[in-house]
């Protein structure tokens, strides 16, 4: 997911929660979010699916490295100094990018239920 991605999906929450703050929202236009961020969240699954393998291949070649000692450098090492590289720094921010879609549909769903309920209620009066 490039930051131009991500700073769209960060802004359109944003807007769509201050849009609820004013007390103007309904039950369809959070589920239209919902479907958004479902897009945003298919881009950013893909976006860590390619990273993850980018990472995988640079794990690798730090795996078959020799150290000091003639020995195979160990896997937990390996992974440390992957990490370290750019290739972990795009994991990680994927990763984040794909939690935090994640935990915005949710908390849009819920409060998609809401305001349903809150919607039925005002008609039974």
């Amino acid at each position: 997911m490039d930051q131009d991605t991500y700073l769209i999906y960060k802004q359109e929450y944003k807007n769509f929660l201050s849009t609820y703050q004013s007390g103007t929202t309904s039950a369809e236009q959070v589920g239209l979010m919902i479907a958004r961020l479902s897009q945003y969240f298919s881009e950013a699954n893909e976006a860590y699916g390619a990273a993850k393998k980018a990472f995988n291949k640079v794990l690798n070649q730090i795996e078959n490295e020799i150290d000091d000692k003639g020995k195979l450098i160990s896997s937990a090492k390996a992974n440390s100094k992957a990490i370290a590289t750019p290739d972990g720094d795009a994991l990680i921010s994927t990763e984040i990018d794909v939690k935090n879609i994640d935990n915005n549909i949710n908390a849009l769903k819920s409060l998609q239920k809401g305001v349903l309920n809150e919607y039925q209620h005002m008609g039974n009066m």
